[in-house]
């Protein structure tokens, strides 16, 4: 009997609570389909809205996969819970495995349709830094506009009526409206706006489970770092092909 296949969930942010939602998306949309399993960086910060965050966020991806991996866990593709993926890249040349992200698979996605998207998430830094990412996916002339909700009062209804106006303002055919924060509301958005809206949430924890239950050869391994590290946790210098510290020889002892 063929094993189900293995998720592996990231929260960037230190959030117990996001992670609990996130999880529960995760199991929901996957229905029994794959095993997951979510862990949460364990450093960082608890809501991540600026470029400082978004780094030390990419350091805790690495370090909470590295870890979860080292402790046994043996995922075939790993979901990057974070509208706007930071260390995406970087994860997957470390574990040689699939690597969704949230922001990244919902631009492609809406890239996909016909007409232009409107981007929406919860920052002004996390516009910018999507607006960077819509230009490194070479999907510039797909996406109408990129807006941020912070200054929308905090219900479903404001939020949907928001994006359409918006929408309409910009030509854009729908709305890609992503944030770790916004799952718990996004369907009341979805249901209550007059203008499409993508889940680029539901859309990755999707293409995970299809890349995770057809696994592609193994990437050539990474190389190892050409320099010595320092202050690494053991798990993360292991996964980076070096020995932890209890393993390592002392200079001038036996």
């Amino acid at each position: 009997m063929r094993r189900l296949p293995r998720l592996l969930v990231i929260n960037p942010n230190t959030s117990t609570g996001v992670s609990q939602a996130i999880d529960a998306l995760v199991r929901e949309e996957v229905a029994g389909a794959a095993e997951v399993q979510t862990v949460t960086a364990s450093f960082g910060f608890s809501y991540i809205s600026t470029r400082v965050a978004v780094s030390i966020a990419a350091h805790a991806v690495l370090d909470a996969a590295a870890k979860a991996i080292g402790e046994g866990a043996r995922p075939d593709a790993i979901v990057l819970a974070c509208f706007g993926d930071p260390g995406r890249e970087a994860l997957a040349e470390m574990t040689r495995l699939p690597v969704i992200g949230f922001a990244e698979a919902g631009l492609l996605a809406a890239a996909a349709m016909p007409g232009t998207s409107l981007v929406s998430t919860n920052g002004t830094v996390w516009c910018e830094m999507l607006g960077e990412l819509v230009l490194k996916l070479g999907l510039g002339d797909r996406i109408a506009g990129i807006r941020s909700i912070e200054s929308v009062a905090d219900d479903a209804r404001s939020i949907a009526s928001f994006l359409a106006m918006e929408a309409k303002a910009l030509g854009a055919e729908r709305v890609v409206l992503g944030g770790a924060g916004l799952i718990p509301v996004l369907a009341e958005v979805i249901a209550a706006a007059e203008v499409p809206v993508l889940d680029p949430h539901r859309i990755a924890i999707g293409k995970a489970l299809r890349l995770a239950a057809d696994p592609q050869p193994a990437a050539a391994d990474a190389p190892a770092p050409a320099t010595e590290t320092f202050g690494l946790s053991p798990f993360l210098k292991q996964a980076l092909g070096q020995p932890a510290p209890q393993l390592q020889r002392r200079s001038g002892g036996s």
